[in-house]
């Protein structure tokens, strides 16, 4: 299947709401489906999720987890239509007022910031009441999480990031070593984790605010992922590491969740940090980053500084 156009957006959007959009722009953020927003002279705006064959069972997942997670309280956009099972899956949807969390997050008091990190944590509050069945990893279901333990979950992405960062030659593999070292050192405690469930990619991104600060919802979930609910934390903070912006944002958001600061949650942080430098160099949907010297320079630095609180 050929990239997904405006034009096939422009036309879902049309034939969804009745009305032909007077203009479509492409979000340039994520890296899996092509999202479009489609604007209307006479109606609110709405979103165009489009992907290829392969991602119809991210589709499948999100028309079931908006199911699940809507009426529970978790502030996800209402699907107003989609096709998950078609040949080129779609689906409409509610546009949130606002904008990713990382756009506007550098101009956001110490207050907002608060209120928006009270708002996610009890999203993950209310998602980790949805159950378990004992098994951890990335699934729409429980019981189709494909692990035993929640070290392999972690292990898993040390494998996807070492290969990634040998294949782009941008970052020394050797680090993905330092992690599995400090890995092995809380084995212990991390194979105590049990598997709860949590909306894995509450960062910088999928997070929607207002320019004001206003908190308007979450968006992308298309699977859980089963483990430790401290893990999109330390991926938040990873990327405000490595790329600037108000780490107290994460702090608030830990003293909210009553979730600790502590070497186990800064050898997430580390592990993300790896994961951050392994999609450099990387295609994806052609909303990639463009790998710059002085981000990879960041980068190395703050993981460096991160494993070595990882290690106390």
């Amino acid at each position: 299947m050929n990239a997904p156009t405006e034009q096939l957006a422009a036309d879902i959007a049309a034939e969804v709401t009745g009305h032909t959009p007077s203009g479509i722009r492409r979000f340039i953020t994520g890296t899996s489906h092509y999202v479009f927003e489609a604007l209307f002279a006479n109606r609110l705006p709405v979103v165009v999720r489009i992907g290829d064959q392969s991602a119809r069972t991210e589709m499948e997942g999100a028309v079931y987890l908006s199911g699940l997670l809507r009426p529970r309280g978790v502030p996800l956009p209402e699907i107003l239509a989609e096709n998950a099972h078609g040949e080129v899956p779609w689906m409409v949807l509610q546009r949130l007022p606002g904008t990713d969390l990382g756009t506007v997050i550098a101009n956001l008091t110490a207050a907002q910031l608060e209120r928006i990190a009270i708002s996610v944590s009890r999203a993950q509050t209310i998602t980790a009441r949805t159950g378990s069945a004992g098994r951890y990893g990335y699934a729409v279901q429980p019981e189709q999480a494909p692990y035993s333990s929640w070290s392999q979950v972690l292990e898993s992405s040390l494998n996807r990031s070492r290969q990634r960062i040998m294949s782009a030659c941008l970052f020394n593999p050797s680090m993905v070593d330092v992690v599995r070292t400090v890995l092995s050192g809380h084995g212990e405690q991390i194979d105590r984790i049990e598997p709860i469930p949590f909306l894995h990619d509450t960062t910088t991104k999928n997070v929607i605010v207002t320019q004001d600060g206003s908190f308007s919802g979450i968006v992308d979930v298309d699977n859980l992922c089963f483990g430790y609910p401290r893990y999109p934390a330390a991926l938040t903070l990873a990327v405000l590491l490595a790329y600037g912006g108000p780490t107290e944002y994460v702090s608030a958001w830990l003293r909210h969740a009553e979730q600790p600061d502590d070497p186990v949650f800064r050898l997430y942080v580390s592990l993300f940090l790896l994961d951050l430098m392994a999609e450099h160099g990387q295609v994806f949907n052609g909303n990639e980053r463009t790998s710059a010297p002085e981000e990879r320079a960041s980068l190395r630095q703050a993981f460096k500084d991160t494993v070595q609180f990882a290690w106390r």
